[in-house]
This record gives C-alpha cells, structure tokens and sequence, in this order.
C-alpha cells in the first residue's frame, strides 16, 4: 500500500511542478528513489491483466540510472531555463517524462509498458513542440509520428501474441513487429533520421535524457524478449555492428555539437542491440548505464555553451576549465577507454561468437575514435572566458566522474 501511495505522490508533485516550478519537480523524482528494490500492483484491467510494477532487480538498474539522472538534469536545467526564458511548467512536463521513463522497465505487463512508452512520448514531445530550438514545430511532429511508429508496431505485436505477462513468447509475425517497434524507437540503422534533428532541436536538459536514456530503455525490452522469440539472434547482432559502426561514421559529418552527440548516440545504441541478441545481461546494463552518465555530462556542456556563449558549433564552441574537465572525463568513458564502459564493451566482445567477432570488434573500435575527433573539435576551439554558473557546472562534473565512480561500486 505504501509503495502506491508513494507513486501517486511523485505524479501529484509533477503535476504541482507545472504551476510551482522546480522544487516540486525535483521532489517527485527524488520520492521515487524510496521505490526501489520494491514491487507493488496497481490493479487490473479487464483482458489485460494486472498492472505489475518491480523496481529491484535488473529493472532496479534501469530505474535508478533514469531517476538519479532525472534529478541531475533537473538541478542542472534551473540556469538553463532562465537564461532562455522558460516557464515553470517546464519542470513540471520533464518531471513527469521522467517518472514515465521509470515506468518502462518496471511494468511487467507488455500492454502497460505500452502505456508508458506513450507517456514518455507525450512529455517528451511538449517539450520539444514549446521549448525547443529552430523549425521545433515541424521537429516535434517528425519525432511525435517515428515515436507512433515504434509504439504501435510494439503493441500490434503485443496484441497479436496474446501473452502481456511474463512468461513472454511472441511467434515469428508479432516477434518482429514488436522488435521492429523497439528498433525504431532506438533510431537504429535505416529507421534512425528522426534522431538527429529531434535532438538537435530539443531543449538541452531533455536531449540529456532522450538521449542516453529515453531511447536506451528500449535495450532492456529487446533483453527481456528476443529470448524468447524465433528470430534469428546471431542477424540482429550483426545488424547492431553495423548500426554502430554506420553511427560512428555519421558523426564525422557534423559541424553541429548535438548533432554529432545524437549521431554517437545511434553507434552506442548498436553495440546495445547486439549485446541484448547475444543475450548478454551483463554488457547492456554496463552499456546503458556507462552510455547515459557519459553522453548526458555531453549534453550538459553543450549546454554550458549555449548558456554562456551562445554557440554550439564545433570548431567555435569554446571550454571554460569545467567544462574542459567534463569533456575530458564524458567523452574518454564513451570511447570505452576506461569507466564501466569499457567493461561492458570487455563483455560483449568476449561473448561475440567466432563468426561475428571480427564486425563486433570493428563495431567496437568505430565506437571509440570519433570521441577523440569530438574533443580535438573542442580542444582547438581554444579556451572560454565565460565561467557556467555552479548549478550548471556540478552535475555536468558527476555524470562525467560517475563513469569511472561506478567501478568501485559493489554491484559491478
């Protein structure tokens, strides 16, 4: 009974948020840290089934990652949304995105994970459409029907199958419309052109969390069915070596900071499609997790620079010392050179079978050199005279250390 008491308190301050701003907003994501490591039913629906959540375990992970991100970004946004002159029901929206994105791995039940994909969408959709950058309209709409796209092709699958609740087992036909769904939203090889300029014109706080988490959850989902279904496991890796490695090259293209952020996100989003075919457990969570504190520390100096120097252009985006530390920092536990990043990139490549191991490793090398193109971009643009304010600078600095933080942490 707690437990529920406890969601519905975290949405009732979402929605406060919207009116008061940023110290309810900040409130309801951190009540559900108090979630974790608990399960609690919210009722049934009349052929669905009942609605399951479970916050501990493996979705504990995912769920805390997204929570304890949520928090920073939020922290972080405060400065950000004055400087472009956002109103307070911008927390309010990112607060609610955020508690949706925590519902997606904790639903058992595949018609509720439905659900609250589409909340995530929603949200995160508003944000885009009012508080984005440029041609945000149009954007918003692009992003809006690619998302419908993955949803419903996961639902028809869901629907098709008959079975919402675990045990899953998903024949061949909704099988592949419900991981094509989850490949869409991922924005993988082929069905990836709405990620670049959705994050590109997003507002920075939510590309931070779009980015590395929003479309990263869907590998807990390609985790827990691909199992359990007769599509061919060893096709759906070799097709996420190539998504990363096409991603990698991407990047090279850009001029713009987010842009080449969100192109780096479609190569990390690869590895995570072929460690979830290989069943690997260990190299998605280290994946995900190393992924989303490192490409949202990116995200937030990108930020840092549209806060203080309006700019966002490599090659004239300049660091200030913090930022310089953080870039450092981000982009060194992207490349998996070090951090848990590198351990999950160790997993996958010791679970590659013989025949596949040469792409995976290619996948695994693309996915580290354009970092170091990126902080070359960013080092030659010389030093910036403007220092972030220390709201901005902080959170920016822990998702960058926590990379490397997390080795020590027992649960490694």
């Amino acid at each position: 009974m707690i437990e529920a008491v406890v969601l519905a308190a975290s949405v009732f301050l979402a929605v406060l948020g919207l009116r008061l701003g940023l110290a309810p907003s900040l409130a309801s994501i951190a009540l559900t840290l108090l979630l974790l490591g608990r399960r609690l039913e919210l009722g049934a629906l009349p052929y669905v089934g009942p609605a399951m959540l479970d916050f501990g375990g493996y979705a504990g992970v995912f769920v805390a990652a997204t929570a304890l991100l949520g928090l920073a970004v939020l922290v972080y946004s405060k400065e950000y949304a004055e400087h472009r002159g956002l109103g307070n029901w911008f927390y309010g929206v990112m607060a609610l995105y955020v508690i949706a994105l925590e519902l997606i791995p904790a639903f058992d039940n595949l018609i509720y994970v439905f659900v609250a994909m589409e909340s995530a969408v929603v949200t995160s959709f508003l944000l885009i459409y009012y508080f984005g950058y440029g041609d945000r309209a149009r954007i918003g709409v692009m992003y809006f029907l690619w998302s419908q796209i993955g949803s419903i092709a996961f639902l028809i699958g869901v629907a098709l199958s008959g079975r919402y609740a675990p045990p899953y087992y998903l024949p061949f036909l909704p099988a592949a419309l419900a991981i094509f769904g989850l490949l869409v939203k991922m924005g993988t090889a082929g069905v990836h052109f709405w990620l670049p300029y959705a994050h590109a014109e997003a507002p920075t706080p939510l590309s931070a969390l779009l980015s590395p988490i929003h479309v990263g959850l869907m590998s807990y989902w390609l985790l827990a069915l691909l199992p359990r279904t007769p599509l061919p496991a060893n096709a759906i890796a070799i097709y996420g070596a190539i998504t990363a490695v096409y991603g990698s090259l991407l990047v090279f293209r850009e001029s713009d900071i987010k842009r080449a952020l969100a192109d780096s996100t479609i190569a990390n989003m690869g590895l995570l499609a072929a460690a979830a075919a290989l069943g690997d457990k260990e190299a998605v969570v280290l994946l995900f997790v190393g992924h989303a504190l490192a490409k949202a520390a990116m995200f937030m100096v990108s930020g840092i620079g549209i806060t203080t120097q309006n700019e966002r252009r490599l090659g004239r985006l300049r660091l200030d010392p913090w930022s310089f530390v953080g870039s450092a920092l981000g982009l060194v536990a992207l490349a998996g050179v070090f951090g848990i990043t590198l351990l999950g990139k160790a997993y996958l490549a010791l679970s590659s079978p013989p025949p596949l191991a040469p792409l995976l490793y290619v996948a695994l090398f693309a996915t580290a050199v354009y970092n170091f193109w990126l902080f070359d971009k960013l080092y030659k643009a010389g030093k910036a005279s403007a220092t972030p304010p220390l709201a901005m600078a902080l959170p920016m600095l822990l998702a960058s250390i926590a990379p490397y933080a997390l080795l020590f942490a027992p649960w490694i």
